[in-house]
């Protein structure tokens, strides 16, 4: 079957992704609800003027484990020889929330998605999920493919590349220590109910058994 939001038959479609870090600021609220200015002490100056930075530490991957996760999959369709173009409509299986965590906020997220780009060779940090930016709830569209003469009962199944990671930092006064979640690209199978898809891709898998039944030789 060939679809036309993905322009493929099969393989795989990636979706460049636009990741950014915006750190949050605290303030004080007056009595009206309004922020109220607060002038940073002497102190609190000398404070972050003497805090090393771990900008430039280097990050240590204690694991990285990458795998393609299912994240929608459509209901059933009943489609027949002469329907040509048939629409489905994927539905959420699972959000997947990028986020980083460490033991010093020193290292930002940035920092981390940029080495982690680097360990995972080719892949650019801008196309690596940022928290706060993006999740795998994206927004879902329908996905029209052409039934090429072909009937029975058809499902669209669509995931991403899901990464966990764990890793330490070289800063300045110890050592940092943290984890990431994030995710990248898509890819995207039409399932055929009734016939095996005979892979050993878990996430196809998931995604037939949920919408067919179970799996029969």
């Amino acid at each position: 079957m060939a679809r036309s939001r993905m322009t493929r038959r099969h393989g795989w479609a990636t979706a460049a992704l636009l990741c950014a870090v915006v750190p949050s600021a605290a303030a004080c609220t007056t009595a009206t609800g309004k922020p109220a200015a607060r002038k940073t002490t002497e102190a609190e100056t000398k404070a972050i003027a003497s805090t090393p930075s771990c900008a430039g530490g280097a990050v240590r991957w204690t694991s990285v484990h990458r795998e393609q996760r299912l994240t929608e999959v459509s209901p059933v369709v009943n489609v027949r020889k002469s329907d040509g173009w048939v629409t489905f409509h994927p539905g959420l299986v699972r959000n997947i929330v990028p986020q980083v965590s460490t033991s010093d906020d020193r290292v930002s997220a940035h920092q981390v998605l940029a080495a982690l780009a680097k360990r995972l060779k080719w892949w650019d940090v801008d196309q690596l999920a940022a928290p706060g930016k993006e999740s795998a709830d994206r927004r879902r569209y329908p996905v029209k493919v052409d039934s090429l003469g072909h009937a029975g009962r058809f499902v669209e199944a669509e995931g991403v590349q899901a990464v966990d990671a764990s890793f330490t930092v070289n800063c300045p006064g110890g050592d940092v220590y943290g984890s990431v979640s994030t995710w990248f690209g898509g890819t995207s199978a039409s399932l055929a109910c009734g016939v095996n898809p005979h892979t050993k891709e878990p996430w196809i898998q998931e995604a037939y058994r949920l919408t067919c039944g179970p799996l029969r030789n």
